[in-house]
């Protein structure tokens, strides 16, 4: 998801940063949470209604607030409001500006020309859950959001590695919430695979292990998952995706 602000947003975060170092940090924090998962998370994000349809709230502290929109692609951060002078270098503070009418305008017509595109397929990573029969961990990019430039030897995947998403989601798991969840032990321990696209052949290939044999049912979650055209899609084996396998 591509991060963007209004630039009245840009603005408020630049004077915050030598304002409030420590709130600007928060806001950081809090911006990328929203990146991976913006309607749900730290400062408790919620839909507003009304005049401001279709904008979402979240809370950076007691008296602190971001606002933004987004869709499937795209995260724009619209406003903050910073209660108290300390927050503004001794000027006053910045508060929620509604947009004019063709700010507003423009903003829904990017969010709806994006409507209908997360139906492309898309490359990524996974793991598979055997005892639940489902997929977790699931990081997809749509291959339009990808040029030949990404491509290495020929073929497109996203950059996120396996084990930096398992440590990302461990901390998760263990310090914002209850310590229970799927990401126990060590990210190569679960079954687990990797969405290539090969742009010579305009095919798709799902690179797992010898586990898929096993749970043959787990393909279909995969197809489904990332939108893969079955007639130009096929499961590849590679040792590295066995169960315990890693780089080291």
């Amino acid at each position: 998801m591509i991060l963007e602000f209004l630039p009245s947003a840009l603005d408020a975060y630049k004077v915050l940063k030598s304002s409030d170092p420590s709130l600007a940090l928060k806001v950081k924090a809090t911006i990328k949470d929203t990146l991976e998962h913006p309607t749900e998370g730290a400062g408790l994000p919620v839909q507003l209604t009304g005049a401001y349809s279709g904008i979402w709230m979240r809370k950076l502290s007691a008296t602190d607030e971001m606002y933004y929109v987004f869709d499937d692609t795209k995260l724009i951060v619209i406003s903050f409001s910073f209660i108290g002078a300390s927050h503004s270098g001794g000027k006053s503070g910045f508060s929620l500006q509604a947009f004019t009418q063709d700010e507003y305008a423009a903003v829904m017509s990017q969010m709806a020309a994006n409507r209908g595109k997360d139906s492309e397929p898309k490359v990524g990573l996974f793991w598979y859950n055997r005892s639940r029969n489902e997929l977790f961990g699931v990081v997809s990019h749509k291959i339009s959001d990808y040029t030949q430039a990404n491509a290495s030897d020929g073929r497109i995947t996203c950059s996120e590695m396996h084990e930096d998403v398992w440590k990302r989601e461990f901390r998760k798991q263990k310090y914002h919430g209850d310590g229970s969840g799927p990401y126990v032990g060590a990210y190569q321990d679960k079954p687990r695979g990797r969405i290539f696209y090969n742009i010579k052949s305009d095919t798709y290939e799902v690179a797992v292990g010898k586990w898929l044999e096993e749970f043959p049912q787990a393909y279909e979650l995969i197809l489904e998952e990332f939108n893969l055209p079955k007639e130009k899609t096929s499961a590849k084996y590679a040792v590295h995706w066995d169960i315990g396998m890693s780089w080291r």
